[in-house]
C-alpha cells in the first residue's frame, strides 16, 4: 500500500487548498456542504459518453471536479478525498456484515494532459487502482506524499453516488 501512494504522492509538497483557504482544520463550524442530483437527461448523457469512452461515468464526474479544483486552486495538478464505499475489496462475507465500510482516500488529477480522452482515461485507471487501496487510511496516504504534517494533503472532496433509481423514473 505505501509504495501505491508513494507513486501516486511522493512528489506533492503543497496541499490542495481551493481558494488559498489554509485553516481548513478545527471544529467544523464553517463547513459548508452541496449536494447536487444531476437531472435524468444530463445524467444519461454521462452514462452514453461512459460507455463509449469505455469508462465509468464516476470517472467523467471526476475529472470535472478535478478541472474545478485546478481552477480555485490554480493548480494542474490537484489531490482531492473520494469517497469510497469499502465493499468491493471487502473480504469473504463483507456482503452480509452490517455496518458503514465507508472511506476517504486521495486521488491525484493531472490536468496538464493533451486531451479529455487521456485524462479521463487516466483517472479511470486511477480510480481503479485506488479499489484496490480502499481500505487503508487516509493517515498512510498522506505520509506517502510530501506534505508536512499538520498540513491537510487536500481540503475538497468528492462523494460521488450512481443512483439506480434515477434510471427508473
Amino acid at each position: 500500500r505505501q509504495a501505491f501512494f508513494r507513486d501516486m504522492l511522493g512528489d506533492i509538497d503543497e496541499p490542495t487548498l481551493p481558494f488559498g483557504m489554509h485553516d481548513v482544520q478545527g471544529d467544523g463550524r464553517g463547513i459548508e456542504e452541496v449536494h447536487h442530483l444531476v437531472d435524468l437527461q444530463l445524467s444519461n448523457r454521462l452514462r452514453q459518453q461512459a460507455r463509449q469512452l469505455g469508462i465509468s461515468a464516476a470517472s467523467l464526474v471526476h475529472l470535472a471536479w478535478a478541472l474545478v479544483l485546478g481552477k480555485v486552486s490554480a493548480t494542474d495538478d490537484v489531490v482531492f478525498g473520494t469517497v469510497l464505499l469499502g465493499r468491493m475489496q471487502g473480504g469473504e462475507g463483507a456482503d452480509r456484515a452490517l455496518g458503514m465500510f465507508i472511506n476517504t482516500l486521495p486521488l491525484r488529477v493531472s490536468l496538464d494532459l493533451h486531451s479529455v480522452r487521456r485524462s479521463v482515461s487516466n483517472i479511470h485507471e486511477r480510480l481503479t487502482a485506488l479499489l484496490a487501496h480502499e481500505h487503508a487510511s487516509l493517515a498512510l496516504a498522506q505520509r506517502c506524499s510530501g506534505v508536512a504534517a499538520p498540513a491537510p494533503l487536500f481540503s475538497a472532496l468528492l462523494n460521488y453516488r450512481h443512483s439506480a433509481a434515477a434510471e427508473s423514473n
